[in-house]
C-alpha cells in the first residue's frame, strides 16, 4: 500500500512540475521535458521510499507487502504506468494525434515522402482527409456531442462541456492554441 500512496503522490508532483515547465519554459521538445521530469521524479520516488517507514506511520500491518523490495518495485510500476498511461497520453490527446497519423502515412509510402495532394487523398491508410472528418463527425453525432441542423453541426451541452474541458487542459498545460 505504501507503493500506491507514494506513486500517487509522486504523480501529482510530476503533473505540477510538467505544468510549471510548460508555463515557465515552453519549448519545442515537450516530450523530452516530460521524460526528464519523469526520470527526476523516479529518483525522488526512490529517495522518498527509502526515507519513509514501511507503514508510512498509518498503514496497518496487513497492508504491508513482503518482501520490502517488492513494494518498491510496485511503486516504480505504478508511477511508470501513471506517467506513460496517463500523463503522457493526456499530452498526446491534447496536442499530437493528427500529426502522428501524417508521419505514419509518410512512413508507409514507399518513397518515405508525402505531398499535400497525396496527404489529402491518402490520409489514414488511403481513406483521405474527407473520410477522417466524416468519421469524426459521425462519432460526435453518435456519442451525443453534437447534432446536425441543416448544413451545420451544433454542439450539445455534453459536447460543449468536453470542448471546454480540453480548452482548459490545453491552457493549463500552456499548449499552443489549435
Amino acid at each position: 500500500m505504501k507503493a500506491v500512496c507514494l506513486a500517487s503522490a509522486m504523480t501529482v508532483v510530476l503533473l505540477l512540475l510538467v505544468t510549471l515547465a510548460f508555463r515557465l519554459r515552453p519549448g519545442k521538445h515537450r516530450v523530452r521535458q516530460m521524460l526528464i521530469l519523469y526520470l527526476a521524479c523516479t529518483v525522488a520516488l526512490l529517495g522518498v521510499w527509502l526515507a519513509t517507514p514501511d507503514d508510512l506511520g498509518v498503514l496497518p500491518p496487513s497492508l504491508l507487502p513482503t518482501p520490502r523490495w517488492f513494494d518498491l518495485l510496485l511503486g516504480f510500476f505504478f508511477f511508470t504506468a501513471a506517467f506513460f498511461g496517463g500523463v503522457l497520453q493526456l499530452y498526446n490527446l491534447a496536442d499530437r494525434g493528427f500529426s502522428l497519423r501524417i508521419l505514419i502515412d509518410a512512413l508507409e509510402d514507399p518513397t518515405g515522402t508525402i505531398g499535400p495532394d497525396q496527404l489529402m487523398s491518402r490520409y489514414g491508410g488511403g481513406q483521405g482527409i474527407g473520410w477522417m472528418y466524416d468519421k469524426r463527425v459521425q462519432g460526435l453525432l453518435e456519442e451525443g456531442f453534437a447534432q446536425r441542423r441543416d448544413d451545420s453541426l451544433v454542439l450539445s451541452a455534453k459536447g460543449a462541456r468536453v470542448a471546454d474541458m480540453f480548452i482548459r487542459v490545453r491552457g493549463f498545460l500552456n499548449l499552443d492554441p489549435i
